[in-house]
């Protein structure tokens, strides 16, 4: 190695070290003040989704470019990395657990993981997780010297299986006029809306487990009957109570309702309601599920975010193949290039499963 590439390579090494410090110099500082360092989960989200949309279609532009036009701090000279701290963070989807569990409409799936256990998905086909049944116990009192009671204890099992869930949001090219405030509000709006609808809506149905998706919570479970007190608070007072009593029977120590936000304002009017409350519109009005928190599995995998100018859409709910040939298989299309708008794609690696015996539910409540 020559001299002067000697001497390139430690200019570049004292840059990059530089740079490290300032950034660590200012996460110091935010822990002194009590502030939490860098961005959120959700911010990093969003704005990858930002880069990704921005950089579509511009010749030569990488999304690293646009994050150096956006969001680079300008008091920092060193290149873009995504392992220093608070720096260029927003280059890797890597946070769409904190995205979905975070801002003013977390989903209904993040805010019970929350209360439960959370796994990850990477690298598996299959993660069977035992659990034990109720009433299914050993031991007992001993007198001294006497043999310890032992039983055969059998063992249920819940199946995780990763699950692809996707959604495509499609803005217009206005979109890049925006200041990057908007930009970011609209597709947090957007890509949270696509993603609830798709996975609060599966998590919170009667369907079963497929090789597409998970099975609902309340799939092979029979409705409790709903109380028919006339007077709604204690109509809501037996149903909570019948609810909770079926948790338990199950083996569950804590169950957390899920209700429409229609039901979720009943709950505030009980003196010192000390369990949990899921507000989610995933959910019909009227119908009451309760969980058991601690027993309920998240598991969490990988997220990809693209984005496309140039695609051709079949817009539909239930999208099919597009092929040339009359009749159109796919009907109606929609072309980006030609109508100047633009399709950013998230794609998530997601399943759930709980043990049986720890779901209840009810419809027609009268609360």
């Amino acid at each position: 190695m020559s001299y002067a590439e000697t001497l390139e390579r430690v200019s570049r090494q004292a840059t990059e070290a530089k740079s490290l410090a300032v950034h660590t110099s200012r996460a110091l500082n935010d822990l002194k003040r009590g502030r939490k360092a860098g961005l959120s989960g959700r911010d990093r989200f969003v704005r990858h989704a930002v880069l990704r949309a921005l950089a579509t279609g511009r010749h030569g532009v990488s999304h690293e470019d646009v994050w150096r036009e956006r969001y680079r701090e300008r008091a920092a000279t060193g290149p873009a990395t995504m392992t220093a701290p608070t720096w260029a963070a927003e280059l890797a989807a890597v946070d769409v657990g904190e995205y979905l569990a975070e801002g003013r409409t977390p989903l209904a799936l993040s805010r019970l993981a929350a209360l439960g256990r959370t796994i990850s998905l990477a690298g598996i086909s299959t993660l069977k997780i035992p659990y034990r049944p109720p009433l299914d116990t050993g031991g007992g009192w001993v007198a001294e010297g006497e043999p310890i009671p032992v039983d055969s204890l059998d063992f249920g099992e819940v199946v995780i299986s990763p699950r692809k869930a996707a959604a495509i949001s499609i803005f217009s090219a206005e979109l890049k006029k925006r200041a990057t405030p908007d930009i970011e509000m609209l597709m947090d709006s957007a890509l949270r809306t696509d993603i609830a609808a798709i996975v609060d809506a599966a998590l919170l149905d009667d369907q079963p487990a497929s090789a597409l998706r998970p099975a609902g919570l309340r799939f092979n479970v029979t409705p409790v009957t709903a109380s028919a007190a006339t007077d709604p608070l204690a109509a809501m007072r037996a149903d909570l109570a019948k609810l909770a009593g079926e948790i338990v029977a199950g083996g569950g120590t804590s169950p957390v309702f899920i209700v429409n936000p229609v039901q979720a304002v009943s709950p505030a009017f009980l003196p010192s309601f000390a369990y949990p409350v899921v507000d989610t519109a995933a959910i019909d009005p009227g119908t009451v599920i309760a969980v058991d928190g601690p027993s309920f599995i998240a598991g969490s995998g990988t997220a990809v975010v693209d984005a496309s100018k140039d695609a051709i859409l079949h817009e539909d709910t239930a999208s099919a193949p597009i092929v040339s040939g009359t009749p159109a298989t796919a009907s109606p299309t929609r072309s980006l290039w030609q109508t100047d708008t633009l399709a950013v794609r998230v794609i998530l690696e997601t399943s759930w499963g709980i043990p049986a015996g720890r779901v209840a539910w009810m419809e027609a409540v009268k609360w």
